[in-house]
Formats: structure tokens, sequence, C-alpha cells
């Protein structure tokens, strides 16, 4: 393991993006879906070809491991808001990610506005 930088599997991932997707210090047990999700957010023009890897994770996840994808997702979303002005392209790339990995999986986004209702007329 290098200081910012760990290989898993022959991959290499910044400890950075994996303790932000773990919520975790020492990330090096990384869960394979989150490894997909660390992959994906590296290079996301990735997305298209890994796109049939996470469809098939709505199948395949227990709850509790939904639950962690999806606490990961919502990290990655307020990140990518709270950091938008170092990076405007990078983090509109990375939160575009997220929220179709999070359509895809739970067919909703936690963090989307909710339409007001009531009749303003």
């Amino acid at each position: 393991m290098n200081g910012d930088v760990i290989s898993i599997d022959g991959e290499v991932y910044r400890i950075s993006e994996l303790e932000l997707l773990t919520g975790e210090r020492n990330p090096a047990n990384a869960r394979d879906y989150i490894l997909l999700l660390a992959k994906v957010l590296q290079n996301p023009m990735r997305l298209p070809e890994l796109l049939r890897e996470f469809c098939t994770l709505r199948n395949t996840l227990s709850e509790p491991e939904k639950e962690e994808l999806r606490m990961a997702l919502l990290r990655v979303q307020i990140d990518s808001e709270l950091r938008m002005h170092e990076d405007i392209l990078r983090f509109q790339q990375r939160r575009y990610v997220a929220q179709v990995i999070e359509i895809l999986i739970f067919k909703e986004l936690l963090l989307a506005p909710k339409e007001i209702e009531g009749d303003f007329e």
C-alpha cells in the first residue's frame, strides 16, 4: 500500500475515495460493489460499459448491502455538491454517475427535491 493509493485485485484506488465511499478510515476491506463504484467514479466515462454490472446489483445485493451502497451514493452526491466549486465538470460527472446508479438500483433519488403539493391558484 502506497501513501495515498491502494491496490486491490490488480486495480489501483485512491484511499480518500474509498474512505468517502465506505465512511471508514480503513477502507482496505471495501466490498466488491463499493470497488465497482470507485472504479466508475475514477473514470465516469466508463459508466456505459459498466451499466450491466450495476443493474445486476439490484437483484443480487442483500438489504444491508443495498443500504451500504445507497449511503455511498449519497456521500458522493453530497461531497460533489460541497466541492463543485473546485472542479465543476469533475464533480458534476460524479454527481450524475451516483444519481444514475441510485435510480437504476433504487428507482428513485433520496436527495431529489420533492414537488410542493398544493393549489396555488
